[in-house]
């Protein structure tokens, strides 16, 4: 009886961790990142593509998520352009977000954390990576996005 449960148990392990052995695992992923811009090319790729997106500020203090208009989504498009290999970084941040940026296309989702004027983030809702971290000191006013942020969440409410 013994040999029995030994080896019930043994091939219920298999049968139930076979999908942590499979070659090409979705959510596991043992590899490194290919490079420290990696998820901000592929946001870069999806805009200046043209394909379409919508853009939701979330103000994470007040956990509210506010519809930024059409006319809005130039800045996201401006931001992910000034951008070049300097601005990335690999630390870890430590600090709460103020703000998170999602950009929804029709088949992906990207969030952008806001941390502070020159402090920001980059990775897709479910992604396999660590995040991109971005520092931008000199970062032109017109394409802050803790401003941006800022605006939208201030916007009075249209009827």
């Amino acid at each position: 009886m013994k040999k029995f449960n030994l080896i019930f148990i043994t091939l219920l392990l298999i049968l139930t961790l076979n999908g942590c052995i499979s070659k090409n695992p979705k959510y596991i992923n043992f590899s490194t990142k290919p490079n420290n811009h990696y998820y901000t090319d592929q946001l870069r790729n999806k805009i200046l593509t043209d394909e379409n997106f919508t853009l939701y500020v979330i103000d994470t203090n007040l956990y509210k998520e506010i519809e930024a208009s059409k006319e809005e989504n130039p800045i996201v498009k401006n931001f992910i352009s000034c951008l070049v290999s300097d601005n990335y970084f690999d630390e870890q941040i430590n600090t709460k977000e103020s703000y998170r940026i999602k950009v929804v296309f029709n088949d992906d989702k990207y969030l952008i954390k806001v941390f502070d004027n020159s402090t920001f983030s980059i990775a897709p809702w479910d992604g396999n990576y660590k995040e991109d971290t971005i520092s931008k000191k000199e970062l032109p006013l017109r394409y802050n996005l803790l401003d941006f942020c800022n605006h939208i969440a201030n916007k009075p409410l249209s009827k």
